[in-house]
């Protein structure tokens, strides 16, 4: 795959389909752009009127070309898009651009075209990208296939982008280069029907020397598992602005695990699983980019210097938010910097406030002491200056940067300065500078993440036992015949197969069945309704507790009987679930499973109960998971403090549960048919833990 995607930003001969002479002309618009940026390889234009563009002859046919043709650019309407593509398999070209318009992203009854499009392909051996795109940049060649007239004169740098929207691949392309920094290869991928994100990622992060920096723009992802895999390997930093996250499915979710780990959650959690970073705005991306454009921030300890106490107190405030520490300076360097402020005016602690400190060579000297620190990971720099000391701050800032790659520390330097000045700092300084302390705290906080997860061990997935996953399978694929969603009892019986903890339980369908398997499980006894499409059995009067005689079982049994019985479709019999009183007291937790369209099975875990889904505090792992994942997933929620253990109370069994979340997680990977697994509540305690409740979406 990486010697495919290479030739479609190396190629040494091009033509461009959909070619006239006429002004407007978009085929025109992209011949234009690769003579004016200065690609290195032979342009031809194929139209169906002929004549001359820009002083290059127009065939009529891809055939008439009598040279070599390494790739295809494809800009005509839809449908003659498609018959382009067979005129480009005949002439042996197996690598297309396809910024035509027109198909599935504009109606539905388009797909045909799409369809089409791909069987072509498959029957050449051909790779596409788009269609509806904007082509492929790379600065190395002046490869510019883009029908957007671009004047600017890109300067050749190490960022690439690849976006799923054309115009979002130009917005970061200007974006980056308003702010001094230059990238190196950008693919808008439309509508991604052959090459996807994944394809393009594997070849920028293992192949490509040339691009160190990796920016994603996603409204959708084709296979997020790929994604993840190829991420999980990059020593390149990947920074994700992943739009369309929807959250109207949550409402109607038939489960607490749906309804809580909506899309925005799995993404962030399979991201974070990655080591990619994610972003939500424009400006967001490029301050990572520029923040990655330094050393990497190493540790948390933070240097915070500023001309102005309000700037050194937002930074901070930022900083505090993102986990950062603020170590005191070392006494004996305070000493020297103290013998050139006034006293009892400039406070030299950690923040930094400079108040009234002109003499920009004690600026020098504070930055040298903080970077020179062992201690120190990393510094954010406010300044503010004008015309008055504009060449002393011009002869700081260079300072500044050589002690950042002296030192191999990143600085976050914010500078508040006019449009002229930024300008002037870009051109010939080439430091990267944000516009306010909080972005830069924020900027090395992704630095930091980043450092982080490439520092990370190579997580294991183990087994955590050996289970035969073909009788579970039978009692999922025995409910899908008959259009239900498994019993509790089979959910029961599905766990007790993967060695999951539950109560002692047995279905009744008469008050006689629910008093015979009371008395073989031993009183007390809780009755529930089982029926499948009861959804909140305790909302209809379906759970009581405590019953501690034959009586009240039969009592239990016929009161519910005669609440729900009547409410249930006539091939819905009316069943129970006699199951053991649990007496032990602890924790209630949640575990869950949903199966993720994009990511495949995303384990859930979280406070839980009835308070589970107005809580929301949960933590979200992407299966398959090793046990160092699941330790941290526990952790990171914010009652781990409780089940730790809060005035007096003893810790739960933490082990316990992590032993049984990797079981579940192994059960959703054997049996995917399950949509969605709800346990709630999982009752945690000092050696053990019990799920109380269990509810299977198919």
């Amino acid at each position: 795959v990486c010697n495919i995607m290479k030739g479609f930003f190396y190629p040494k001969s091009i033509v461009v389909i959909g070619v006239s002479d006429k002004p407007k002309n978009m085929g025109r618009m992209i011949v234009y752009n690769l003579i004016h940026k200065g690609f290195t390889g032979q342009v031809h234009a194929v139209g169906p009127h002929g004549g001359t563009v820009l002083g290059r002859p127009v065939r009529k046919n891809v055939k008439d070309i009598q040279f070599p043709l390494d790739m295809a650019v494809i800009l005509t309407p839809a449908a003659i898009a498609v018959e382009m593509v067979r005129e480009c398999g005949e002439a042996g070209i197996r690598r297309i651009v396809i910024e035509s318009a027109g198909f599935s992203e504009f109606s539905d009854d388009r797909k045909g075209l799409e369809e089409e499009l791909s069987a072509i392909a498959k029957e050449f051996g051909i790779r596409f990208i788009g269609p509806n795109c904007i082509g492929v940049f790379n600065t190395d060649n002046g490869l510019a296939t883009s029908f957007v007239l671009t004047t600017s004169d890109f300067g050749k740098g190490d960022v690439s982008i690849v976006a799923q929207s054309g115009g979002m691949a130009m917005t970061y392309m200007e974006s980056l280069e308003f702010n001094g920094v230059n990238f190196n290869k950008v693919t808008s991928i439309g509508n991604k029907l052959n090459v996807d994100e994944s394809d393009l990622l594997d070849y920028l992060v293992n192949e490509d020397e040339r691009t160190r920096i990796i920016c994603m723009y996603l409204e959708g992802i084709k296979n997020g598992r790929r994604l993840m895999q190829i991420a999980r390997q990059s020593k390149k930093p990947i920074i994700v602005h992943k739009s369309g996250v929807g959250r109207a499915g949550a409402a109607t979710a038939a489960s607490h695990t749906a309804a809580m780990s909506t899309d925005n959650r799995v993404v962030n959690a399979a991201f974070r699983q990655a080591g990619i970073i994610r972003v939500h705005m424009t400006s967001q991306m490029v301050d990572f980019v520029k923040i990655f454009e330094l050393p990497p921030m190493k540790g948390r300890n933070l240097a915070i210097v500023s001309r102005s106490g309000g700037h050194a107190v937002i930074a901070a405030d930022t900083a505090e938010h993102f986990g950062f520490e603020f170590p005191s300076f070392p006494p004996e360097e305070l000493a020297k910097i103290n013998e050139h402020v006034r006293g009892g005016v400039i406070n030299l602690r950690n923040p930094l406030d400079l108040g009234d400190l002109f003499d920009l060579s004690v600026y020098e000297s504070i930055a040298r002491m903080v970077l020179s620190n062992e201690n120190m990971h990393g510094m954010v720099l406010a300044h503010a200056y004008g015309k008055a000391d504009r060449e002393e701050s011009r002869q700081f800032l260079r300072v500044v940067k050589e002690l950042s790659i002296k030192y191999q520390k990143p600085v976050a330097l914010c500078l508040m300065i006019d449009d002229q000045e930024a300008s002037y700092l870009k051109q010939n300084i080439r430091f990267p500078f944000f516009n306010s302390p909080e972005e830069g705290a924020w900027a090395l906080s992704a630095s930091y993440q980043a450092h982080q997860y490439r520092q990370r061990e190579q997580v294991t997935v183990s087994p955590v036992g050996t289970f035969d996953p073909l009788p579970a399978r039978t009692i999922i694929e025995n409910a899908a015949q008959e259009r239900r969603n498994p019993s509790q009892a089979e959910c029961f019986d599905i766990l007790k197969l993967y060695d999951i903890p539950v109560p002692g339980y047995r279905q009744a369908g008469t008050a006689g069945e629910a008093i015979e398997a009371a008395e073989q499980i031993g009183f007390p006894v809780v009755l529930k309704i089982d029926v499948p499409s009861v959804l909140h059995k305790s909302d209809v009067g379906g759970v009581v507790l405590n019953l501690a005689s034959p009586k009240a079982v039969s009592e239990a049994f016929t009161q519910m009987h005669d609440k729900i019985a009547g409410s249930l479709s006539a091939d819905e019999p009316f069943v129970v679930l006699v199951m053991e009183h649990v007496k032990v007291t602890g924790q209630e937790v949640i575990f869950g499973i949903k199966q993720d369209q994009t990511f495949g099975p995303a384990l859930l875990f979280g406070m839980g109960g009835i308070l589970a889904e107005l809580i929301k505090d949960i933590s979200i792992l992407i299966a398959p998971v090793g046990r160092s994942e699941v330790n941290e997933m526990i952790r990171r929620i914010k009652g781990y403090k409780v089940l730790t253990g809060v005035r007096g109370q003893k810790s739960v069994d933490i082990d316990s549960l992590a032993d049984n979340l990797l079981k579940l997680s192994q059960l959703a990977l054997d049996v995917p048919q399950i949509m969605e697994i709800d346990l709630n509540p999982v009752l945690s305690y000092e050696d053990g833990c019990l799920a109380l409740d269990a509810r299977f979406v198919l």
